[in-house]
């Protein structure tokens, strides 16, 4: 007689996460967000926060990272941003004063647009009508080309780094 072996399944990693938050957090799953029900959710990139951090260091006193999340968590997948009240953007980025907080909100915009991070197109009589979030793997890739004695070599280790845990490929040529 021959023994038969019952075949191994292997897990797939999002398996193997749940059973460790089950097992670390028993019932969670009706505690965490699941982007795949739920509505008001964006998709960003998993390298969003290290991204944050070059903008930071690279905007110094202006530090323009809020602005690029709250952008982020207002896109869609086509990466379209209609600015309906920059007010409201100000505000939502840490600048809720009337006065100068269209102006800060701006200048946050305008270093964007500086490090090629996004466009900016008119609406009407408005100067920031319409943003446009450019692929940011390939904004820091000419940003290191063009900067790079501005981009710290600590950062760019962990970018790439990241980048390899996360299976992205980096589009443009070196």
């Amino acid at each position: 007689m021959v023994a038969l072996r019952a075949k191994k399944v292997k897990k797939t990693p999002e398996e193997r996460r749940v059973a460790l938050r089950n097992s670390l957090w028993p019932g969670a799953k009706s505690r965490v967000w699941k982007r795949t029900e739920e509505d008001g959710f964006s998709t960003i990139p998993r390298t969003l926060p290290l991204i944050g951090t070059l903008i930071r260091v690279l905007t110094k006193d202006l530090d323009a990272s809020r602005a690029y999340f709250d952008l982020w968590g207002r896109v869609f997948d086509e990466g379209l941003v209609d600015v309906l009240d920059e007010e409201e953007f100000a505000a939502s980025c840490g600048y809720p004063t009337s006065g100068r907080n269209v102006r800060t909100w701006r200048e946050r915009i305008e270093a964007l647009v500086a490090l090629g991070l996004v466009e900016v197109k008119p609406k009407g009589t408005k100067k920031f009508g319409y943003i446009l979030l450019i692929h940011p793997h390939d904004a820091v890739q000419r940003l290191r080309k063009n900067r790079k004695k501005d981009i710290p070599e600590w950062w760019w280790s962990l970018f790439s780094k990241r980048v390899a845990e996360i299976g992205a490929t980096l589009r443009l040529s070196a």
